[in-house]
């Protein structure tokens, strides 16, 4: 009796530390390295999360400062992913119009576009002298791979968006130095549900492509379009890749 309960003792601890064993290289190859593959970030404890200043309230006494809600839809897709993978300091979100300062040179996502982000202008400049692929003026999104040249507008219908564009970029921080290189990640939109398409996709999506073995280049700019139900992005689809 004791012998077998010694037993059944071992066979069960020993199929627990099997189980999560398991589990570990279950998590750590299947959802911690394609995330980590995802967002190519070199410092997470240092991350910024910048969002737009889609508008400011008069309090009476001060300008109050806010963002939009595809902003916020789109942070919630962004932390949700980095979670899986990386220590995130939720104190490190920033307004565009905050003292960015020297953090401009750490890892950084920037949600929504240079309308009403000017830290998201500064990095499509930025990354527009490296290579010319795309730009985003007002809420047009311009392709401009040669012979792809093609310009990218949200279609509306009695004062309502019923298609919309976004626009993710990810790639090297070209205001961090060579002793730390970082990157950005841009989730942009010709409106607000763009914004919240593109997070949407990149985080749900593009991230199913990467595997322990597949490579992933340092730049990638993805334009996807998608139809807009009761406010809400549907049926979001890649159109346009570029990677180097």
């Amino acid at each position: 009796m004791i012998t077998d309960f010694f037993v059944a003792l071992i066979a069960s601890v020993a199929f627990f530390i099997l189980g999560n064993i398991t589990y570990y290289f279950y998590r750590k190859f299947k959802i911690i390295k394609p995330i980590e593959k995802l967002w190519k970030i070199s410092d997470p404890k240092n991350l910024i999360i910048c969002a737009a200043t889609s508008t400011k309230t008069d309090t009476g006494k001060y300008l109050r400062p806010a963002t939009g809600i595809g902003q916020i839809r789109a942070l919630g897709y962004s932390i949700e992913s980095l979670s899986k993978a990386y220590d995130i300091r939720i104190q490190n979100i920033l307004l565009s119009e905050d003292q960015v300062q020297k953090q401009i040179t750490n890892d950084i996502i920037i949600l929504g576009g240079p309308k009403n982000n000017i830290i998201a202008q500064l990095f499509l400049d930025k990354f527009f002298q490296i290579k010319e692929i795309v730009e985003q003026k007002g809420n047009t999104i311009y392709w401009k791979i040669r012979n792809e040249e093609k310009e990218f507008n949200a279609i509306e219908v009695d004062q309502k968006v019923i298609k919309d564009y976004g626009l993710i970029i990810r790639g090297q921080n070209q205001f961090s130095n060579s002793f730390k290189r970082t990157s950005f990640c841009l989730f942009t939109g010709c409106h607000t549900y763009g914004t919240i398409a593109a997070a949407k996709y990149f985080t749900e999506d593009y991230v199913s492509t990467l595997t322990l073995f597949s490579k992933s280049k340092n730049n990638i700019v993805l334009l996807v379009e998608c139809d807009i139900v009761d406010g809400f992005p549907v049926g979001v689809q890649i159109i346009k890749k570029y990677e180097f």
